[in-house]
C-alpha cells in the first residue's frame, strides 16, 4: 500500500492519531513521526513507543517544522483544522492522495459492508440503534467511528478475529471534521440525517461545513437523506445528477410526495412506501427528535437487507444514549431531562419541539460563535422559562424574547436550585444547554453526569 522507505507524519495525539500510528504500524511502515501542538497532549507515552520522532508543544517547533518539510504523507486527527496556517505549506507540496484522516485510511483497508453516517444532530443515536437492529444478525459486526472506538481501531480488531465464521460490518458515525479528510470511501450505504448550523467557530461559513457533509453523497452506493432538505436536493440536482432515484430513500415524519419512509403516529408504525410497517410502540427513545431518528434507522436497515421483524426488535431492545433526552427522576410531579450532548442550538431545538409538555430550560455555556437569534420564536413554545449558565450565556440573553422570563444563574447547582422553586406538576426541566461544556467541565459527558448528580440530590 505504501512504499517501504515513506515517511508518515501524523498529526494529533488524541485518541485518533493514536489509531493511526497503531495502524500503520500494523501495516508495516517504520517511519512514522507525529507532532502535537499542546505541551501535555494526551497519549504520548503510546504514541513515543510507535514512532521515530515526535515534536509536542508548538507545529512552529524546529523538529515540527522539519518533520512536516520532510514527510511523504500526513495524517490529521479531526480536531486540528485544515487550515492550520503551519499545515499548509506541507499539504500544498504533497498529491491530494497522500494527505488524509483515519476514516481515508479505513476507507483504503476496506472496501465493503459499510454503514456511515453524518448530520449535524441525531448521528449517535441512529449509529447506536443502527448496532442494536444489525445485533439480530450473523454478522461479525463493528460500531464506532466518531462514537466510541475510531474506525481504525475497529478494523484492526476484525483483522484480529482468526476464525472469521461471519463477515464483518461496519457502521460508523463520521463528523464533518473527518469527512473533510475522507474522498475514497465506499459506503454501502450513507445517510446524511440533517444540517443546521454548527461548528461555525472552525468553518468559514454555513456553505464550508454544508460541503464538508455532503462529501458522504459522492462516496456512498446509497443514500439515505431528509425528505425536506433543500439543500441536499440542490447538491443531487447539480452534483450527481446520473444518480437514479432508485439509489435515494428519503424519510420524514409525514407523509408526503418525496418520503419514501415516514411515522404514522396514531398507530406508532414507521410506514415505508411499499406498504411496510415497522413498530416502534415499545422503544424508550422520547420525543419527536428521536422518532425521526428510528425513521431513518428504518430506511438504512431496510435499505441493506434486514427483515422487518429483525428491525423491529432492535428498536425494543434499543437502550438510549446517556445525555440525549435521558429522564432523570421524577420530583413532585416535575420530570427532568438530561440532555447535554445538545452542544448546539438545533440539537436544542429538537429537544424543544420534541417534547410537547410545558417546560422549563437550562441553557448556556461556550457558544461557539453560534447565532441565537432563532430562539425568539423557539422559546414561544411552550417554554414557562429560562434558567442561563457558563461562560457564554450574555450572548444568548438578547435573544430571549421579552414574554419569557429567565434567571442569570451561571452555574448548573443554581440553576437547579430556582427552577425546582418554580416547576409545577406536570412541567418539565429540560437541561439542553445549546453550548459546548469546556468553560466550566471537561465535556457533555462530566456535564451531564454533575447535572444527574445535582437532580438526585435535589
Amino acid at each position: 500500500m505504501f512504499a517501504t522507505d515513506s515517511k508518515h507524519l501524523i498529526v494529533g495525539f488524541g485518541i485518533t492519531g493514536l489509531s493511526i500510528a497503531k495502524a500503520l504500524t500494523r501495516l508495516g511502515v517504520e517511519k512514522i513521526c507525529a507532532i502535537d501542538s499542546r505541551v501535555k497532549p494526551p497519549h504520548e507515552a503510546e504514541m513515543a513507543q510507535l514512532c521515530q520522532k515526535m515534536a509536542i508543544g508548538s507545529f512552529k517547533d524546529s523538529t515540527a517544522s522539519d518533520l512536516l518539510e520532510s514527510c511523504d504523507y500526513l495524517w490529521i486527527s479531526p480536531g486540528v483544522p485544515l487550515v492550520t496556517p503551519e499545515l499548509a505549506s506541507t499539504i500544498a507540496r504533497l498529491p491530494a492522495e497522500h494527505v488524509g484522516g483515519d476514516i481515508e485510511l479505513f476507507a483504503r483497508l476496506v472496501k465493503e459492508n459499510i454503514i456511515a453516517i453524518t448530520g449535524t444532530n441525531g448521528k449517535s443515536t441512529v449509529t447506536t440503534l443502527l448496532g442494536s437492529i444489525f445485533a439480530q444478525l450473523p454478522y461479525d459486526l463493528y460500531v464506532g467511528g466518531n462514537l466510541g472506538q475510531p474506525a481504525l481501531e475497529l478494523w484492526m480488531a476484525s483483522e484480529d478475529r482468526k476464525e472469521k465464521v461471519q463477515e464483518p460490518l461496519f457502521i460508523l458515525e463520521l463528523s464533518s471534521f473527518q469527512l473533510e479528510t475522507t474522498y475514497s470511501l465506499q459506503a454501502d450505504i450513507g445517510a446524511l440525517l440533517n444540517l443546521s448550523r454548527d461548528h461555525l467557530d472552525r468553518y468559514r461559513d454555513y456553505e464550508h461545513y454544508v460541503a464538508a457533509k455532503l462529501a458522504l453523497i459522492k462516496q456512498s452506493s446509497e443514500i439515505v437523506i431528509p425528505a425536506d432538505e433543500p439543500l441536499i436536493d440542490a447538491f443531487l440536482a447539480t452534483e450527481l445528477p446520473r444518480r437514479g432515484e432508485e439509489e435515494i430513500a428519503r424519510f420524514s415524519l409525514t407523509d408526503n410526495a418525496k418520503t419514501d419512509y415516514y411515522a404514522s403516529l396514531e398507530r406508532q408504525e414507521v410506514v415505508s412506501r411499499t406498504g411496510e410497517q415497522v413498530s416502534y410502540a415499545k422503544t424508550q427513545l422520547r420525543g419527536q427528535h428521536n422518532l425521526l431518528n428510528i425513521v431513518a434507522s428504518v430506511a438504512i436497515a431496510e435499505r441493506f437487507g434486514v427483515s422487518l421483524r429483525a428491525i423491529e426488535a432492535g428498536i425494543t431492545n434499543y437502550q438510549p444514549l446517556a445525555h440525549r433526552s435521558v429522564k432523570v427522576r421524577e420530583i413532585d410531579g416535575v420530570t427532568y431531562y438530561n440532555d447535554s450532548k445538545a452542544t448546539n442550538l438545533s440539537s436544542t431545538e429538537a429537544a424543544i419541539l420534541g417534547f410537547p409538555e410545558r417546560k422549563w430550560l437550562i441553557l448556556g455555556g461556550v457558544t461557539k460563535e453560534q447565532d441565537f437569534s432563532p430562539l425568539r420564536e423557539l422559546l414561544q413554545k411552550n417554554i414557562a422559562g429560562v434558567a442561563l449558565i457558563g461562560k457564554d450565556y450574555s450572548a444568548i440573553l438578547p435573544h430571549i424574547p421579552e414574554s419569557v422570563p429567565y434567571f442569570e444563574c451561571g452555574t448548573l447547582d443554581t440553576a437547579l436550585v430556582q427552577l425546582k422553586a418554580l416547576a409545577l406538576p406536570g412541567e418539565i426541566v429540560l437541561f439542553s444547554p445549546a453550548c459546548a461544556s469546556f468553560d466550566q467541565f471537561k465535556g457533555f459527558e462530566e456535564r451531564g453526569r454533575i447535572f444527574e448528580t445535582l437532580v438526585h440530590a435535589l
